[in-house]
């Protein structure tokens, strides 16, 4: 006599879904350790191209403005990680205030909040940048 009845599933057994997690694990683990050395070589390739002086723009704290000035890039190691290393630029204000220009990690960069001459070529272009979608594209431009 053979049996016909419902069988259980197999993979929603607890030792398959304890494998299949144990799998997913793993390959999340194996894709974050590899986004982490492509990080680390971006990080390597900014270094490597920068320069080891250049003319820039600056804005210090201190003195509320913003100067150009020749800086020095540096590049330290960080110390609770040996292989990322942090580059920046370095110079004095005409007060003799130290300021940096981050190099490796830009999208931190005081500079590009604070600086009121990057502010005012904001909104100079702002209009460059208007979207169709956007609340005042009609205005300069008119309705088709």
């Amino acid at each position: 006599m053979k049996d016909y009845g419902p069988k259980p599933n197999i993979e929603f057994h607890y030792h398959i879904q304890e494998l299949i997690e144990r799998q997913r694990i793993r390959s999340d683990d194996r894709e974050y350790h590899r986004q982490r050395i492509k990080t680390l070589d971006d990080r390597e390739d900014l270094i490597k191209d920068s320069k080891e002086f250049i003319l820039t723009d600056f804005w210090c704290d201190k003195c509320k403005q913003d100067f150009k000035a020749v800086a020095v890039r540096q590049i330290e190691v960080d110390w609770s990680n040996s292989s990322q290393r942090i580059a920046f630029y370095k110079t004095k204000c005409f007060k003799g205030h130290w300021v940096i220009r981050l190099i490796t990690d830009r999208h931190v960069d005081a500079f590009y909040a604070k600086s009121k001459l990057l502010a005012l070529d904001r909104g100079n272009h702002y209009a460059d940048t208007v979207q169709p979608f956007e609340s005042g594209f009609n205005l300069l431009y008119g309705k088709k």
